[in-house]
């Protein structure tokens, strides 16, 4: 229970309990009702697919056999036994002793020509695919057949095409074929690999062995789970899927791999597939569209992208590549441009794996922080020392205006952005990794309550633009809407009932080392006005030594409390802190919250309140996990007189 408020911080002011009433007084009174939590759980590092979508998802540890069987010829037939073999051709006569001699020369002088010119040969071809842009193995990817291989095989009719082979996809395909086991589903997918969770690309991947080599064959491809189980990236083997050209035949759910939709025609209900220079036609009775989003690329990296030095990471093929270029041992800086939920993770990531050898990992933003968009000032802060400890070099406010490439890497060009003291100059790094942002049309697929765009065509996942009663019309880019939109426009699609309205308030998470994660449920934009609560005995300075216990746990290490804060000091029997910012985090900058000049402070456990016209529209909980489903509650009543008293509900003392 918490007892009292030591200190409040808004806009700069420091001000008692009693004065906080007085500015944040709401005119509804909190009567929330939480249901008794029958289940508590470790910390949550998984996916939400293996909760939400029931059992399918739980066979995420299965093994996936080959069948890679050769068919091997056998021996020739024999002649008819009455007449015997003919004899062996008689042997050629020998040759000179001065005749072996020449040739065995002239051999020789041949080989080591040969050895010279094919190494000469491939040291220029390998600067000629520098040069190009390209390794060997990107080619190969690009020149891949796609399956399958002929539009023949293609049906000339499908009952479900759904156009994308994400998350979403996958979740209507099993919505679907529940509810209609005799239906044919055909997913239509840009990518070479079956559908896979996205997810641990930034995070538990980079964890794995052999990545570069593993990641080649992402059908196979498994990470270890926070709780030591193995799980496969695929959320279901190949064998789960039956062949294309079957859905001639009626029922069942199979994966176009590197086709694409080019366009549909509503009025004929007809979709255009094209992979390369083939092109194949497909009928279908409903279509839902969830394409997902691209990554985007800086204009002012062009040069570098040409070149294979810049890489964007969004699927699996990505990951294959910077493993790769990672691997080389004339990687010494590798540069994260942007620094929000991607980048943030990625440089953590990224900086733990490449320890060992050295690598030193650059986070360059424009903001004041990490994650300065998304979290308040005092958090963001305590974000950036999180990554300083795990070993990433930071570069707040400064901006890349341009590059040029040379044979030792890729040279910066930055500039000081937001006119806050950014690193200006240069910046020297083998490997620059773009986390930008995605770039899906801005407004994605306008849908009704119902995820229906017009009839027979209905959108989920990143593309969806929906209608939130509770927080009006959004678009969203997380796994969980991407598993509950899907699922519930597959449901739609199979028409059992009259379609359900979609009402679903979808969470998001992220881990920043091992003793920093936090979900977040609503609109989590540090522009709005927000309250935290946070334990007393969680909070402390952010002193050198407290640094130095955060990396050790970081290492392997348990966490460390640290010090009291000075306002705990102030109030010694006080149990927890309370800080609020009325603007965004560019007007405090990365120092911390209002008070906090010395050095900041760490925030070990809490909760975020972030307001909208006295309305609570997002809720962000700070090493706090197993307690969404009160935010569910908290964000469905909206409004609260004290939420101090809100802030019991989440049990901030008790460990998870």
């Amino acid at each position: 229970m918490l007892r009292a408020i030591s200190c409040i911080h808004i806009e700069g002011r420091a001000l008692r309990r009693k004065d906080f009433f007085k500015v944040l007084r709401m005119c509804a009174h909190s009567n929330t009702k939480v249901e008794p939590h029958t289940r508590k759980l470790k910390k949550y590092r998984t996916t939400v697919l293996s909760q939400d979508a029931g059992h399918a998802e739980q066979k995420s540890n299965r093994e996936h056999p080959r069948a890679a069987s050769a068919s091997v010829p056998g021996p020739a037939p024999r002649a008819d036994g009455s007449s015997p073999p003919p004899p062996p051709p008689p042997p050629p006569p020998p040759r000179s002793r001065r005749a072996l001699t020449l040739i065995t020369a002239l051999t020789f002088t041949a080989s080591l020509g040969g050895v010279y010119l094919y190494r000469k040969m491939a040291q220029e071809d390998e600067v000629m695919e520098n040069k190009a842009g390209g390794s060997e193995e990107s080619k190969k990817e690009e020149e891949e057949q796609p399956y399958p291989a002929s539009e023949a095989d293609f049906p000339e009719r499908v009952q479900y095409l759904l156009v994308g082979g994400g998350t979403a996809s996958f979740a209507a395909m099993r919505a679907i074929r529940s509810a209609r086991p005799d239906a044919s589903v055909l997913i239509v997918s840009a990518e070479r690999a079956l559908p896979y969770m996205r997810p641990p690309l930034s995070k538990e991947l980079w964890r794995e062995p052999e990545l570069a080599r593993r990641a080649a064959d992402p059908d196979a491809l498994s990470f270890r789970q926070w709780n030591g189980r193995r799980r496969s990236l695929a959320y279901e083997p190949a064998a789960f899927y039956a062949p294309v050209e079957r859905l001639r035949d009626g029922a069942g759910a199979a994966v176009a791999r590197g086709w694409r939709v080019l366009r549909l025609d509503v009025a004929r209900r007809e979709a255009e597939l094209a992979a390369g220079e083939r092109r194949a036609r497909v009928a279908y009775e409903q279509c839902l569209v969830a394409p997902g989003v691209r990554a985007r690329r800086l204009p002012a990296l062009r040069a570098a992208a040409a070149a294979g030095r810049a890489l964007a990471v969004r699927d699996v093929r990505d990951v294959a590549r910077l493993a790769r270029a990672l691997d080389q041992p004339a990687v010494r800086t590798v540069a994260v441009v942007g620094a929000g939920l991607l980048g943030a993770e990625l440089s953590a990531a990224l900086a733990d794996r490449l320890r060992e050898r050295g690598v030193r990992v650059v986070a360059l933003y424009r903001e004041a922080a990490p994650l300065a968009a998304l979290l308040p000032p005092y958090l963001a802060a305590h974000a950036a020392r999180t990554l300083a400890a795990l070993g990433v070099t930071l570069l707040p406010h400064s901006e890349v205006v341009g590059c040029s490439v040379g044979e030792a890497g890729v040279r910066l060009q930055l500039r000081e952005a937001g006119g806050a003291g950014g690193a200006g100059g240069e910046l020297d790094a083998q490997l620059v990794v773009e986390c930008v942002g995605a770039e899906p049309d801005e407004r994605g697929v306008l849908v009704n309550a119902e995820l229906q765009a017009r009839a027979g065509v209905w959108a989920a996942g990143d593309a969806a633009c929906f209608h939130d009663e509770l927080l009006g019309r959004r678009r969203v880019e997380h796994h969980d809407h991407a598993v509950a939109s899907g699922r519930l426009a597959g449901e739609n699609m199979a028409g059992l009932r009259q379609p359900r309205a979609y009402s679903h308030q979808s969470m998001f998470w992220s881990d920043l080392g091992a003793n920093l994660g936090y979900e977040a449920i609503g609109i989590v934009d540090s522009s709005l006005e927000t309250v935290g609560v946070f334990c007393e005995d969680a909070v402390s300075d952010a002193s050198s030594a407290a640094l130095a216990a955060g990396a050790a746990g970081a290492a392997g290490g348990a966490p460390s409390e640290g010090a009291e804060g000075a306002e705990g000091a102030a109030l010694p029997d006080t149990r927890a802190l309370l800080a609020a910012s009325a603007g965004g985090a560019a007007a405090a900058g990365a120092a911390g919250a209002p008070g906090d000049e010395a050095g900041g402070k760490r925030y070990e456990r809490g909760v975020v309140f972030y307001l909208r016209e006295r309305r609570v529209v997002g809720v962000l909980l700070w090493n706090l996990f197993n307690r969404m489903h009160v935010a569910r509650q908290v964000l469905a009543q909206g409004e609260f007189e004290d939420l101090f008293e809100v802030a019991k509900l989440f049990s901030l003392h008790e460990d998870d």
